[in-house]
């Protein structure tokens, strides 16, 4: 998986305990990012912000995992492309598994049964 020009580990959404992880990792980052209406100032927010995307970069990936695709910077636009990045490769995942599972849907076993 390439994030930020730095390749990590690939994931596999569809493990079980994967999915767990991931899930909770990302649900924290929305939840902290709608945490941020009491922060005063733009710096206050991006500070809070970039560590929660680190956080879930090093949940996700191991710790450390913030410091070999982020650096020492704390850049929002960065972040929120990297956290983008994740984002769009779980969905692909699941979009490719959907996919799969439609082949044996309901509607398409019954249109088989009848020819």
């Amino acid at each position: 998986m390439i994030i930020n020009k730095i390749e990590l580990e690939d994931i596999d959404i569809l493990d079980v305990n994967v999915a767990k992880k991931v899930g909770a990792a990302i649900d924290e980052v929305i939840e902290k990012g709608n945490s941020m209406k009491n922060i005063k100032t733009l710096s206050g927010v991006i500070e809070k912000q970039c560590d929660a995307v680190f956080e879930c970069f090093n949940k996700i990936f191991g710790e450390g995992t913030d410091k070999k695709v982020f650096g020492d910077k704390k850049n929002l636009r960065v972040c929120l492309n990297a956290f983008n990045e994740l984002f769009e490769q779980i969905k692909e995942q699941k979009n490719e598994a959907e996919k799969e599972f439609n082949k044996y849907s309901p509607n398409r076993a019954t249109r088989r049964g009848k020819r």
